[in-house]
């Protein structure tokens, strides 16, 4: 990983074209990877809608689930001490999604705690894709997290496969499976055009290949520009696109925390190649509610 004392704040002002800022966030150290930090700051109660879709012949030039319905859509998870990525932002999406569509009376948080403890060989050290993630919760599904809570952020470690809610007496709810997924992207194609058309209906699961410079992402809009990678990929969320003085860009939610980024949020080059910055433009699922 790289070392907080050879890395300063600034770094990214004395590059040409840099679209991006960099900061050493004040829980990161020499020895703890920001994807390590909890950040257990809780949301203001906000009125969610459902959405109507609207025609996707062609997607506008703007687009930000955030802002449009935030009563849905801004909820920022944090993975902890757990590396569990995959299991948390697709279970985020997955709460998403059913809260455009109206499925639940109020925007309700599906538990990766579930996924993780009942899905065979999960480990908290060994993140999973997001198409495994979705492959469970379409044959099997899960629970509100008011059942079974995210614990673990704090311990690192997984569980058994629970037979009641955490209170160990209420028996466990109708488990809620996805009705189907869709592959969004398609490596190696123009997938900009399909995320966009995608977008219009509900947020993207996808996933972001993690170089050393992303950890340390304050504002703007990310491009790789230093250090090797660090763990691998790491699941994410598409809520949106945009562009800011002529760079395009796709708007993520992160699991990191809040404390993160621009307010646990990214901004990442759109369209940049065959792959998209960071492979973001690979790997993509919206789910069928």
């Amino acid at each position: 990983m790289l070392k907080v004392q050879h890395f300063t704040s600034n770094f990214t002002s004395h590059i040409p074209g840099i679209t991006w800022k960099a900061k050493v966030h004040d829980k990161m150290n020499s020895n703890i990877p920001l994807n390590l930090v909890y950040n257990n700051a809780q949301r203001p109660k906000q009125t969610s809608r459902k959405f109507t879709p609207v025609s996707t012949e062609t997607a506008p030039d703007y687009w930000d689930w955030v802002q449009m319905n935030p009563g849905c859509s801004d909820f920022v998870p944090d993975i902890g001490n757990c590396g569990a990525s995959a299991q948390v932002s697709v279970m985020n999406t997955f709460s998403d999604f059913r809260c455009f569509q109206g499925k639940d009376s109020e925007r309700t948080e599906y538990s990766p705690q579930y996924v993780l403890n009942c899905d065979p060989n999960n480990y908290c050290q060994e993140d999973k894709l997001s198409k495994q993630v979705w492959k469970f919760v379409l044959d099997f599904g899960t629970v509100p997290s008011s059942c079974v809570a995210y614990t673990s952020w704090l311990t690192g470690k997984i569980s058994k496969c629970p037979t009641t809610c955490d209170d160990g007496y209420a028996k466990l709810p109708t488990l809620v499976k996805a009705q189907g997924i869709q592959l969004i992207c398609y490596n190696y194609l123009d997938n900009e055009a399909l995320i966009k058309k995608a977008l219009i209906n509900g947020p993207v699961s996808t996933m972001v290949w993690v170089y050393e410079d992303l950890q340390y992402y304050e504002s703007g809009i990310y491009q790789h520009v230093y250090g090797n990678t660090v763990g691998g990929w790491s699941a994410c969320e598409f809520v949106g696109y945009g562009e800011e003085n002529g760079v395009k860009y796709w708007k993520v939610k992160n699991v990191w925390g809040r404390e993160w980024g621009e307010n646990g949020y990214f901004r990442i080059l759109r369209g940049n190649d065959d792959l998209g910055e960071a492979y973001i433009e690979s790997d993509c699922y919206q789910a069928i509610v």
